[in-house]
């Protein structure tokens, strides 16, 4: 619904994409990353973020990442 960014396969993520924008291929690295910018890793509520997923689906999101509103990128700051 444009409020958040999904990862739905990490092993490829951290292989293909992350290498093009970074001097890494590391998930973890990448994860530290967003969290330091303020972004939340969204729990599945059904599971309770206590049983490991189905999918290797990962969603973030922050409250100035929004689908149609660029304006608010600039809000996105490191801590």
């Amino acid at each position: 619904n444009g409020t958040s960014f999904h990862v739905f396969d990490q092993g490829r993520f951290a292989k293909e994409v992350l290498p093009k924008y970074f001097k890494h291929n590391n998930m973890a690295s990448f994860v530290r990353q967003l969290n330091m910018y303020g972004f939340r890793k969204v729990v599945n509520i059904e599971q309770g973020g206590l049983v490991k997923p189905e999918r290797d689906d990962t969603e973030f999101q922050h409250l100035c990442f929004l689908q149609g509103h660029e304006h608010l990128l600039e809000h996105i700051k490191r801590k």
